[in-house]
C-alpha cells in the first residue's frame, strides 16, 4: 500500500510518500480501508520528534480517521466487512498515529471497539475524519470541565488553531457569547464568520485589557487558554469574580507565572482537560448528522501530497481542519 511514512525525526523532508506492507488485524482488530485521515499537530510533533518519547522508525502518523471495515481480527464479528467508521483514536493511555501507526495510508489496524459506524454519506466523509482530536477536546473541555452554560461569555486564545475554532463553533451552538482571540486579522474575520460575538486582534494591544472592556469591566465567564507561558497571566486578569481558566495544553511553554492574588481575591477555578471521552465523539457525530454542526474545512489533499498538506499547519495557514485522502478513494469520494 502507498503511505505517508516518517523515516527519520526534523524537517519536511524525513516524510516521505512511500510503499509499505498492508498491516494484518491483530485478534480484537480490524483492518480499516482509509477513506480520509484529518491532520493535527501532533502529526508534526511526531515527524519532529518529541523530547523523552521514543519511536519505531518507519512510523505512519495520522489519528483522525473515516474508512470502511476491510477485514477482521481474531474474535471479532462487528463492525461487519463494508461499514463505514469513524475511528477513535484514543486506545487506552495511547494514541493512533502517535506511538500506534495511524491513518496516514490506503490502510490501518485498530481495536474493532474503537471503530464506531457511520450513517452518512461519502460526500460527507471528510467532516466526520475532522471531529475525533480537535472537536473531542473542545467539547470534553467546554462542557465537561469548564460547564460552559448558555448565555455566559467564553474568551478562546489561540482561537485559529484547531481546537479553539471548534471551541467558537460549538460554543456558538450552545448559546454562549464566543469571543475569539488570534494575532491574524484575516483569521479572526473567518472565526467570526462561524459565530465568534467579538475579535480580539493580539497584535493591537494587551488582550486582557481589551476583554474587560467588552465585558464592561466585568470580565470572562471562561477563558479557553492551552497557549501556555505567553498567555497565562492576561487569562488571569481576563476572568471575573467565580471565573473558570481551562487549558489542554502548553505551545508557548509550560512553566507560567500565576498571580495568586487574582486567584484568591477572584474566587477562580484553574482546570485542566486531557482529551476526550467516547461519548464525546458520539454526540459529535449525532450533531453533524443532525445539520447542527459542520467542521470547518481548510483543504482537502491527496495522501501523495501529503508534505504539503502538513505545511499548511506547520506554516500557520490552515484555517480549520486539513484532511488527507488516498488518491486511490478520490473518484470513490466524488473529489
Amino acid at each position: 500500500m502507498r503511505a505517508g511514512v516518517v523515516v527519520a525525526h526534523g524537517g519536511a523532508e524525513c516524510l516521505e510518500y512511500d510503499e509499505t506492507d498492508v498491516p494484518e488485524p491483530r485478534p480484537g482488530w480490524v483492518r480499516v480501508r482509509v477513506l480520509a485521515c484529518a491532520l493535527n499537530m501532533l502529526d508534526l510533533f511526531v515527524r519532529r520528534g518529541m523530547p523523552g518519547v521514543h519511536l519505531e522508525l518507519p512510523h505512519i502518523p495520522g489519528g483522525d480517521i473515516v474508512g470502511v471495515i476491510d477485514a477482521l481480527g481474531e474474535g471479532v464479528s462487528t463492525p461487519a466487512p463494508g461499514a463505514l467508521v469513524l475511528v477513535d483514536p484514543k486506545v487506552e493511555r495511547e494514541m493512533l498515529g502517535e506511538s500506534i501507526p495511524g491513518g496516514l495510508a490506503e490502510y490501518a489496524v485498530v481495536p474493532a471497539t474503537n471503530a464506531l459506524v457511520l450513517e452518512a454519506e461519502l460526500s460527507d466523509v471528510p467532516l466526520y475524519a475532522a471531529l475525533p482530536v480537535a472537536y473531542g477536546t473542545a467539547r470534553r473541555l467546554l462542557f465537561s470541565r469548564a460547564r460552559v452554560a448558555r448565555g455566559e461569555t467564553v474568551v478562546v486564545l489561540g482561537a485559529a488553531g484547531g481546537v479553539g475554532m471548534a471551541c467558537i463553533q460549538l460554543g456558538t451552538a450552545a448559546g454562549a457569547r464566543m469571543i475569539a482571540c488570534s494575532s491574524s486579522a484575516a483569521k479572526l474575520a473567518r472565526l467570526g464568520q462561524l459565530g465568534a460575538s467579538e475579535l480580539v486582534d493580539t497584535t493591537q494591544e494587551d488582550f486582557s485589557a481589551q476583554i474587560w472592556q467588552l465585558t464592561a469591566r466585568r470580565g470572562a465567564d471562561v477563558v479557553v487558554d492551552y497557549l501556555g507561558a505567553d498567555t497565562w497571566p492576561g487569562s488571569i486578569k481576563a476572568l471575573r469574580r467565580g471565573g473558570r481558566l481551562v487549558t489542554c495544553g502548553a505551545s508557548t511553554g509550560f512553566l507560567a507565572e500565576t498571580d495568586l492574588r487574582y486567584v484568591w481575591t477572584r474566587e477562580l477555578d484553574i482546570l485542566g482537560s486531557d482529551g476526550w471521552e467516547r461519548q464525546d465523539l458520539l454526540e459529535l457525530v449525532a450533531q453533524v448528522r443532525r445539520g447542527e454542526l459542520r467542521p470547518e474545512i481548510h483543504g482537502l489533499y491527496r495522501l501523495s501530497q501529503v508534505r504539503a498538506a502538513l505545511a499548511e499547519l506547520e506554516e500557520r495557514r490552515a484555517v480549520g481542519k486539513v484532511v488527507v485522502v488516498p488518491d486511490s478513494v478520490t473518484q470513490e469520494l466524488g473529489l
